[in-house]
């Protein structure tokens, strides 16, 4: 008998058992499902966080979706649990709403998208992407790279998207990428890159010289030298050097509004600025907070010294220097969350713009930080393809 009494034990302790590993894979899930949800309103401490909130913040409608699918599956877990179950049903209710708001607000912003560019100019063109509907993929795009040199010798890249369709000449596109004036490459957005090429562009992503190594003005005399050489390349390309637009993103955007805005660059039809620096004095003296970059350190870096050390070179840096009547169109997108180049500045570029004549369009993610349309298949990159390939269809419609 007592042998028989110590086999009645262990099925009571595996219940127990699984009593534990139903409650801790509900709670663990639920915890990673919070956390993600949690993190879209968190600002970005530091740089190796930003990643997680960009994909917390443009891919939230998953974030929803995923809580609401653990949510049910909750229910059927802790049938027996119910202390249990009303505690993190409770959490991923709340992950779930928090998770929906940027879906609401994305919708929101596409409204006045469509309100500020109704859709597509060109007779015969693919129709403009609908603001949320994604970037769309690109089969018949080819890609190449050019190697060629800065300078000084300096090695340089291009990378060139064409379209295997060569109906037609095709405007162009010049992508300039960010990376706070002292990294990245030709590369960058290279998703957006091969959908503009398949709706009808000639797309190419040129380089510059990195800071410190290179300071100001050397990255500008690389975009120059860089635009002269697509320009030199074109036909050979099928492009139209009477249609040219430039795109950059971040130092990018600054570059490009740069070389579109001061007086004695060849013209161009159009600029597009992604979360773009405006006013160099303003971003070094008036950082983020927090400020995961060290703002002042990367300006300081990129002008080989303080606004006070260097006030005649910031101000022949800076893309407010210049504004004028006669300016190309410009369209403005950036983050109202943004941490690294205040959404303040842009709204003050889309101002001052606007106050001197010049079509400006601007178009503020009140979600999104810096950074948002490099998210495959967020809300953010679909508003921001949508928005440039409708503003690029505008102005870059008839030759000039």
């Amino acid at each position: 008998m007592p042998f028989r009494e110590t086999l009645t034990t262990p099925p009571q302790r595996n219940g127990s058992h699984r009593f534990d590993r139903s409650v801790a894979l509900a709670v663990g899930v639920a915890v990673v499902l919070v956390a993600l949800a949690a993190l879209r309103v968190l600002p970005v401490w530091t740089m190796p966080a930003l990643p997680w909130v960009l994909a917390a913040s443009e891919l939230s409608p998953v974030v929803a979706l995923l809580a609401l699918i653990w949510l049910a599956i909750v229910q059927w877990l802790l049938t027996r649990h119910g202390l249990w179950r009303v505690l993190v049903s409770v959490a991923l209710i709340g992950a779930a709403f928090s998770s929906v708001r940027p879906l609401l607000q994305a919708r929101q912003v596409a409204s006045v998208l469509t309100e500020r560019l109704p859709g597509d100019a060109r007779v015969g063109a693919p129709a403009s992407s609908e603001p949320l509907a994604g970037v769309p993929d690109a089969p018949d795009v080819t890609e190449r790279t050019i190697s060629y040199a800065a300078v000084d010798g300096a090695p340089l890249t291009m990378r060139v998207f064409l379209s295997t369709d060569k109906r037609e000449r095709r405007p162009i596109v010049i992508e300039l990428y960010g990376g706070a004036w002292r990294g990245g490459d030709p590369g960058q957005g290279a998703t957006i890159s091969r959908a503009l090429a398949q709706h009808g562009y000639v797309v190419a992503a040129i380089d510059y010289r990195h800071a410190p190594t290179f300071v100001y003005p050397a990255q500008i005399e690389d975009v120059r030298r860089s635009i002269a050489l697509v320009r030199d390349s074109a036909p050979s390309w099928n492009g139209d050097t009477t249609r040219i637009a430039l795109l950059g993103r971040s130092a990018g955007g600054h570059l490009a509004e740069l070389a579109a805005f001061a007086p004695g660059d060849r013209p161009v039809q159009a600029v597009v600025a992604l979360y773009a620096p405006w006013n160099l004095v303003e971003g070094y003296r008036d950082v983020p907070t927090p400020d995961p970059i060290d703002v002042r350190a990367r300006i300081a870096d990129f002008m080989d010294g303080s606004p006070d050390a260097r006030p005649a070179r910031y101000h022949e840096a800076s893309p407010s220097s210049y504004v004028r009547p006669g300016l190309p169109p410009t369209l403005l997108l950036y983050g109202g969350r943004d941490h690294l180049v205040k959404p303040e500045f842009n709204r003050t570029a889309a101002s001052a713009l606007w106050a001197a004549n010049d079509r400006v369009v601007a178009i503020e993610l009140p979600w999104s930080e810096h950074g948002f349309d490099l998210v495959p298949a967020g809300l953010g990159a679909r508003i921001a393809y949508a928005a440039i390939a409708r503003f690029l269809d505008r102005e870059l419609t008839v030759p000039p």
